[in-house]
């Protein structure tokens, strides 16, 4: 199942129809809710509003995540508004909105069976290009986090076929909601489409486990194990959260004379295939033989790169963590996510095998700092810094419809982001073998005719042929992963 950022791929063109969540009487007719917000949720609150306060705009803080999935058969309109209100009434994250106030949050929820949807015509397109430019522009607005709804839908359709688009801010939503929602939504509108009864597994609701967490993490001291493990951590090496390949931020322009600090342009992004099927399960192969999971082996590879191109001891970097511990959690929307230190060791330039052995051994030390919300173990801690270079894996092979999604149903979308130290790399495990994506600072120039970012006018180009040294680590992370699975002797079919 791919995942991109929504620009770097044409949507087949067809009518356009957005579709509004809304509730009559707006936010007056909710009820006051005294569960508590999370950590992460209440701090990309208070950032945006600070962002608001200090540019007086809402653009240029972009923070959603999405999907689209596509239909071979024609567009039911009745069928569409049937499933999109059932899906926010079992999800009741998108039911619920959590505002600032001069004392502190208030959270309101409205119940199952009150959200609408308006329906929006916005016309039909013959061209990809100003057809995904509207999509992105309208998911860029609606998914502002201090106004509710924070999400919104879209449809494409055409004589035998539609497409379905929905984005949600982050606050509402992590990448393996997304995984399973491709599944859910399908669901949902066959049964419409078809009169018939869906019967799902039970869904836990967000609010209540975000609520238990904060309330959790709030009566934690620092004599919490994650605090010793973050604390080692940021004291490592040159101290500080690691930046990739040491890499130093880019300037960060001020435009028009004004106190705005958000970077000209976005991050690049980048997105494609590291290996085929077989190839992962030898590249997997490899790392069992080492005594190591696929995630040990990804990140193993990713410490030799790095070792290589920079002779750098130790490899830093942080590692988002699911917090799915409970069977109702599973396919719940919601940003259940925490992040964990990874330190590897590199003295003495270990094989791959030496190296695969300590990733194991790290993985599991470092698993306890995300045991508590990190911005809980930063003001223990006095830190106020963020993770800058962020290698995510997961595996998706066995969520429902993993196959057909990974096959082009489904794509995860993300929005563009303007940081100008964030890296973020994500390697997928899916059905059809190892996906990459990634984004990464711009060099804030604009581009020129020798330019090597990527050109969506050119599709045949290889997007990790450019220079930079993200393109870097992600082209030795594929040549490694070659090299070994070339290597091995294992074969799937024995």
């Amino acid at each position: 199942m791919k995942f991109i950022q929504i620009l770097e791929e044409p949507i087949e063109p067809g009518g356009l129809v957005e579709w509004t969540p809304h509730v009559p009487g707006g936010l007056g007719s909710w009820s006051r809710d005294p569960r508590l917000t999370s950590h992460n949720h209440e701090q990309h609150l208070r950032s945006a509003f600070e962002y608001r306060v200090r540019t007086r705009r809402e653009g240029g803080r972009e923070s959603w995540l999405g999907l689209q999935i596509h239909f071979d058969e024609p567009l039911s309109i009745p069928a569409v508004r049937t499933a999109l209100r059932r899906w926010i009434d079992r999800h009741e994250v998108l039911r619920s909105h959590v505002v600032i106030k001069h004392d502190g949050l208030a959270r309101l929820s409205t119940p199952p069976g009150t959200v609408e949807l308006t329906m929006g015509r916005i016309g039909w397109y013959k061209q990809s290009g100003p057809l995904v430019e509207q999509i992105a522009g309208s998911f860029d607005r609606a998914t502002a986090p201090l106004h509710w709804p924070a999400y919104m839908f879209a449809t494409v359709g055409r004589e035998s076929s539609f497409t379905l688009l929905f984005a949600a801010d982050h606050s509402l939503v992590d990448g393996y909601s997304l995984i399973m929602a491709q599944h859910e939504l399908t669901a949902f509108y066959r049964s419409a489409r078809d009169h018939t009864e869906l019967a799902l597994p039970e869904v836990g609701s967000y609010v209540d486990f975000s609520a238990a967490e904060r309330r959790q993490a709030d009566q934690t001291g620092a004599d919490h194990p994650a605090v010793d493990t973050w604390h080692e951590f940021l004291q490592a090496g040159p101290g500080d959260m690691p930046r990739a390949l040491r890499m130093t931020p880019s300037p960060t322009p001020q435009p028009g004379g004004t106190d705005d600090q958000s970077p000209l342009l976005p991050q690049e992004s980048v997105s494609g295939v590291i290996a085929d099927d077989a190839t992962a399960d030898k590249f997997t192969a490899v790392c069992a033989e080492a005594g190591g999971s696929l995630t040990a082996g990804v990140l193993a590879a990713f410490a030799t790169v790095h070792h290589s191109l920079t002779g750098d001891p130790e490899f830093r970097c942080v590692l988002p963590r699911h917090t799915r511990d409970k069977a109702r959690w599973l396919t719940s929307l919601g940003w259940y996510v925490a992040v964990a230190p990874f330190w590897l060791d590199m003295t003495g330039s270990p094989t791959f095998e030496q190296t695969v052995a300590r990733a194991t051994t790290e993985l599991k030390r470092s698993r306890q700092g995300a045991s508590l919300p990190f911005l809980r173990v930063a003001d223990l801690i006095g830190y106020r810094g963020e993770p800058r270079f962020v290698i995510s894996f997961i595996d998706t092979r066995y969520a429902p419809g993993a196959a057909e999604a990974d096959a082009g149903r489904a794509t995860v979308l993300r929005s563009h982001s303007y940081s100008a130290e964030e890296v973020l790399i994500w390697i997928n495990r899916t059905p059809s073998g190892l996906r990459y994506s990634a984004r990464f600072p711009t060099d804030q120039q604009p581009a020129g005719p020798d330019d090597t970012r990527f050109d969506r006018a050119r599709p045949d180009r290889d997007p990790l042929d450019r220079d930079g040294p993200v393109p870097e680590l992600l082209r030795g992370f594929a040549d490694i992963v070659h090299a070994l699975a070339d290597g091995s002797t294992f074969n799937a079919r024995m």
